[in-house]
């Protein structure tokens, strides 16, 4: 019913039944994997009204929630780095690894990618949905307030390309800078400069 890769590595195959509802793949060298791909094979549906939540549990550790598969959503590929344990025994032999997927209702599910959600935006690791941002326009539309900010000043500072700047400018727009963007819970504040 379900089949699961480790990045650089070939299909997971030794998929273990628990009971009705639960499965466990084990994983060889967990502390080498970053990227893990968990999908439904096709050929059993989920019954009407249900999905099923993904878990991992590094060697000896509690499980932790990746995320849901459905019907409707029957692949996700999870990144384990940011749950890495502190003072991992990298490069070293360990035990398994335990991936563990639990059938259940739906509405189960939900409180579930909820929870999983709400531990990315809090962590700041992300969730499920990533907006994808450009580096080279973020840090255009910074230096772009960063001049206006210094233009702001008008003949205060002619500015040249040899004009000495105090550090003391630098340091009130950068107060400016990082309130807005607490004020404005990001940097949207930098399309509207546009």
């Amino acid at each position: 019913m379900f089949g699961a890769i480790v990045a650089g590595r070939l299909v997971q195959t030794n998929l273990q039944q628990i009971d009705e509802t639960h499965f466990v793949f084990p994983l060889e060298q967990p502390y080498e994997i970053n990227h893990l791909t968990v999908f439904l094979l096709g050929t059993v549906p989920f019954p009407e009204g249900y999905g099923a939540s993904v878990h991992f549990a590094w060697p000896g550790k509690e499980y932790i929630p990746l995320g849901v598969l459905t019907n409707i959503k029957p692949s996700a590929i999870y990144r384990l780095r940011p749950h890495l344990p502190p003072n991992a025994p990298l490069n070293q032999p360990s035990p398994p690894a335990q991936l563990g997927i639990e059938i259940a209702p739906l509405s189960q599910l939900e409180s579930i990618a909820a929870q999983i959600a709400g531990e990315g935006a809090a962590s700041g690791k992300g969730g499920e949905i990533v907006k994808k941002v450009e580096v080279g326009k973020v840090a255009e539309k910074v230096v772009k307030n960063l001049f206006n900010y210094l233009h702001s000043f008008g003949g205060e500072i002619k500015l040249t390309p040899e004009t000495p700047i105090p550090l003391s400018v630098f340091q009130q727009w950068y107060t400016s800078f990082t309130r807005k963007i607490e004020n404005d819970k990001g940097a949207a504040f930098l399309d509207r400069e546009d």
